[in-house]
């Protein structure tokens, strides 16, 4: 609702400028001249096209945002499975170790009785 009533706010000031602008002005681009053109289209044109490379500049930059994202989320879900590959590692090296030190007193206990 806001929204609504912010274009209709907005169609208004522009129906104003309008209104209150139309003496006549030529534009020339490239080698093309165009006459007798409204000056508040002249205007809102160019705010228009304003607009519309803002929005393409900032779409571009949260696109790049956006993957620089995704490659970092990438890089830390690596990261995150080598931290549980190596937790594993040493969860099966501790048990490893423990079973050498219990083998080793088992042969210690055999050499004392011989």
């Amino acid at each position: 609702m806001i929204t609504l009533i912010a274009f209709v706010v907005v169609g208004i000031l522009a129906a104003l400028f309008a209104t209150q602008n139309t003496l006549h002005g030529s534009i020339t681009i490239a080698s093309y001249t165009f006459t007798d053109i409204p000056m508040y289209l002249i205007v809102l044109t160019s705010l228009l096209i304003g607009l519309v490379l803002s929005f393409l500049i900032s779409l571009f930059n949260s696109i790049s945002s956006s993957l620089t994202i995704h490659g970092k989320n990438v890089k830390i879900k690596e990261t995150k499975q080598t931290v549980n590959d190596l937790t594993k590692r040493i969860h099966q090296l501790e048990l490893e170790n423990e079973h050498l030190k219990t083998k080793e007193e088992g042969a210690l206990i055999d050499r004392k009785s011989l």
